[in-house]
């Protein structure tokens, strides 16, 4: 008898916590929406063939230069509603619209020294792939393969270098709609990407 009762308060106790963390992570979890979020200081590691430099020099700043000559596939949000990062690894600032919560960056060359960036959120990693880094968006310096063609969702001229704009799948991502969020701030600021 005195078995059974210890047994039932352990197993009502254990629910009692259980019930408790639920209700603190729901707390924590809204508290983190509520606030006016911003994109935490990028992750600046260059990669180049297996060595890894830091890059401090990067800013934030609002959009409200006007950029320089360039060509996109769609249409320039009203700088006003956005805000960018400079990105010194490809030499360009890029645009997003404000709002959207903290995201890192970094820097990596293909073996045949394509400069590309991949932005990234630790909120968007999933448990369904190997390794998955929370990937938003890749943007790629001058993108010449037909690989880098056929991934790419915009394209903008800037000077004599052209940047395109890949989307990451949703096949990894831990948080879908999250992921939308972030792909539209992204894809609605690319056109008034400019040069440092």
């Amino acid at each position: 008898m005195v078995r059974i009762q210890s047994k039932t308060r352990l197993i009502v106790a254990i629910a009692v916590l259980v019930i408790v963390l639920i209700i603190v992570g729901l707390i924590v979890f809204a508290n983190k929406g509520t606030k006016e979020p911003t994109p935490t200081t990028p992750n600046t590691t260059a990669q180049q063939q297996g060595t890894t430099t830091k890059d401090a020099s990067t800013t934030e700043t609002d959009a409200t230069e006007t950029p320089v000559t360039q060509t996109a596939t769609t249409p320039k949000a009203d700088p006003a509603t956005l805000s960018s990062i400079d990105i010194t690894p490809l030499g360009v600032s890029v645009f997003y619209t404000k709002g959207i919560p903290g995201f890192e960056y970094t820097a990596k060359r293909t073996a045949d020294q394509t400069q590309y960036v991949e932005l990234t959120s630790p909120d968007l990693i999933g448990t369904k792939c190997t390794d998955d880094t929370g990937l938003i968006v890749s943007i790629i310096k001058n993108p010449s393969s037909t690989e880098d063609q056929a991934t790419l969702s915009q394209t903008v001229k800037v000077g004599n270098d052209s940047y395109g704009l890949s989307l990451a799948g949703k096949g990894c991502t831990g948080n879908a709609e999250l992921l939308d969020k972030y792909q539209a701030a992204f894809t609605n600021g690319f056109p008034s990407l400019k040069a440092l």
